[in-house]
């Protein structure tokens, strides 16, 4: 005798339901388990100093939250660049050493719920905190003139979302590699089996996703090998670019054991709102960017590379499409040549910013 319509039904929405809570549950033992006490000080410090000049928190004066951020450059210079780094990502800018002592200053801030940051207060999404946590850091630091936004990977979103909210305060935008809208428009061949995979099913399937990575926990917080993991995960050209820049690998290492220092939940949630909500409600404050008001004329620079296989770069030619729809002066740049994948984007962007805002 096969099941009768409504008796499915009730099964499949007991089976729903089990998982809703088993999901919520997860989620909040995870959190208890995994969540650390960021301090409470001001104090520079330097703990990987072959990459920050110093390290630094403060109290949020309107949310009474720990902000972290780390120095790289001169600290003297008024080529100030507000960095914001991918998922997962810290304050530790792997290319620190690269620009020490150049015409430019870095502050690389860690986002809610990762580093020592903390997470953001209940009701709001990463991505709202961390835009009001970089206009708290530029009031704290006293900084009135305008500064240079530099997103990579994830980062791309954010600093989109900080040029929205006060364009007067933005002298350029740079998307390195950025994280793009996963839509219709995508090509998904750019992306590797790793990647694609993770983004359907984060798009398609959130909580599924979230549930897998509580589970996954603790692989995910394992650092030890960044490159065998590019070469699972990305591309090769980012396992060979890691090899042959052993500093930079370390440094990418250091990103993600600070990304993690308070367990997954921030990443999660972070994930959850660049990649798992695209489709029905695109990213928190950011929106549909063609119908972003009051950024005509705001300088907006986008690099991708073709050989990057983590992030679309198909992606980025719709960002600069929406971009321009919305008035903004958008450009998009390709460097050529298959070497060095999502990573090396980083490198090359520095570069630029250096070359071309900072004469």
């Amino acid at each position: 005798m096969g099941i009768s319509t409504p008796v499915l039904r009730t099964i499949v929405a007991g089976i729903l339901a089990a998982g809703a809570a088993t999901y919520v549950a997860s989620i909040a033992v995870t959190h208890r388990k995994h969540k650390k006490a960021p301090p409470r000080s001001n104090p520079p410090t330097v703990s990987y100093p072959d990459y920050a000049l110093s390290e630094h928190t403060f109290l949020s004066p309107s949310t009474c939250r720990t902000i972290s951020w780390a120095e790289y450059g001169s600290p003297l210079s008024k080529n100030i660049v507000i960095y914001e780094h991918g998922l997962p990502g810290s304050r530790i800018l792997p290319v620190g050493p690269n620009i020490k002592g150049k015409d430019i200053r870095v502050l690389a801030m860690d986002r809610p719920g990762m580093g020592f940051t903390s997470l953001p207060i209940p009701g709001k999404t990463i991505m709202e905190t961390a835009i009001g946590d970089v206009y708290e850091l530029l009031d704290h630091l006293e900084i009135s003139e305008k500064v240079i936004l530099c997103g990579f990977s994830a980062g791309g979103p954010h600093v989109l979302g900080i040029m929205f909210t006060h364009p007067e305060k933005i002298r350029a935008t740079y998307c390195l590699g950025p994280a793009t809208y996963l839509d219709e428009k995508i090509n998904w061949d750019d992306l590797a089996p790793g990647p694609k995979s993770t983004n359907w099913w984060t798009q398609n399937f959130p909580r599924y996703t979230a549930f897998d990575m509580i589970l996954r926990a603790d692989k995910i917080v394992d650092c030890s090998n960044i490159i065998e993991n590019m070469k699972n995960f990305s591309s090769e050209g980012d396992a060979i670019f890691l090899s042959e820049n052993p500093v930079e690998a370390k440094g990418w290492q250091n990103v993600n054991y600070e990304a993690y220092r308070q367990g997954i939940t921030g990443f999660l949630q972070s994930c959850m709102e660049i990649f798992g909500r695209v489709s029905t409600n695109p990213w928190p404050v950011v929106g549909d960017i063609v119908h972003q008001k009051g950024i005509e004329g705001q300088k907006v620079v986008i690099i991708h590379r073709e050989s990057d296989h983590l992030t679309p770069p198909s992606g980025s030619r719709d960002l600069v499409r929406r971009l321009k729809a919305a008035g903004a002066e958008a450009e998009f740049i390709f460097p050529e040549g298959p070497e060095g994948g999502h990573f090396q984007a980083l490198n090359y962007g520095m570069d630029y910013i250096l070359a071309h805002e900072c004469k």
